[in-house]
């Protein structure tokens, strides 16, 4: 009779093991078999039938536990990916926000980020242009008196001369605020930076002088009995 292999047998998880029959007990097979027999096969047929459907729901539940690991890794990793992502960008925002507050404006740039008018002639700066076709030795009031005859000439509205100089005027002096505001900062910053090194350093060096002095004490201890020992010997010890 064969035996029936069992659960981690036909699963591949062991190797079948061979059963030893004795003479006696290969004898008696070979002469009848009894009922009793016969009912032993059936059930354990039977039971082999439920241990083979019991490891398929073994391997069924645990490929579905590993899909279940696979699933949540694959959450955690996306939403790493995303945390990662955010911390990238912030950092980036702050790296770029560093750069344009660092970053030494040109008069032109303040004026092109203020939206000035591009215009010279609606700008203030046309004043300065009809002044310069004129003789440099003029008398301001004869000057200032010609420069607004030249205006009146070519249709040039004063006010909106003054208009546009004192919105460039502001300009300048926002981004001038902000400099000072930013170079305040980070004076600030950078001077509780120092104070705290400095703190550090202080408590390091301290942390040092505390080492030292420990050495010294553990080396006397040392050094103490290493030469009581040596006495020891000396006393003991055999002379030549």
């Amino acid at each position: 009779m064969v035996a029936k292999k069992t659960i981690f047998e036909k699963l591949g998880l062991v190797e079948p093991i061979e059963q030893e029959h004795d003479a006696s007990e290969n004898f008696e097979q070979d002469q009848v078999e009894s009922p009793e027999v016969e009912v032993a096969e059936e059930s354990t047929e039977y039971y082999g039938a439920e241990d083979a459907s019991f490891g398929t729901d073994l391997l069924a539940a645990k490929n579905e536990s590993v899909k279940d690991l696979l699933r949540e890794a694959s959450k955690e990793m996306a939403l790493n990916v995303r945390e990662d992502s955010a911390q990238i960008e912030e950092k980036l925002d702050e790296l770029i926000g560093a750069y344009e507050k660092n970053k030494m404006m040109s008069i032109d740039d303040i004026y092109r980020n203020s939206r000035m008018e591009n215009d010279r002639k609606r700008t203030i700066f046309m004043v300065d242009v009809f002044q310069k076709t004129l003789p440099e030795n003029l008398p301001l009031d004869v000057k200032r008196a010609s420069v607004m005859n030249i205006m009146d000439v070519s249709s040039i509205n004063l006010d909106n001369l003054l208009s546009d100089a004192y919105k460039r005027i502001d300009a300048l002096n926002n981004v001038l605020e902000q400099t000072v505001q930013t170079t305040e900062d980070v004076i600030a910053k950078n001077e509780a930076s120092i104070k705290e090194l400095e703190g550090r350093i202080k408590e390091l060096r301290k942390i040092n002088e505390v080492r030292v002095q420990f050495q010294e004490d553990q080396s006397s201890v040392i050094e103490y009995e290493i030469q009581k020992i040596i006495g020891i010997v000396d006393f003991i010890k055999p002379k030549k």
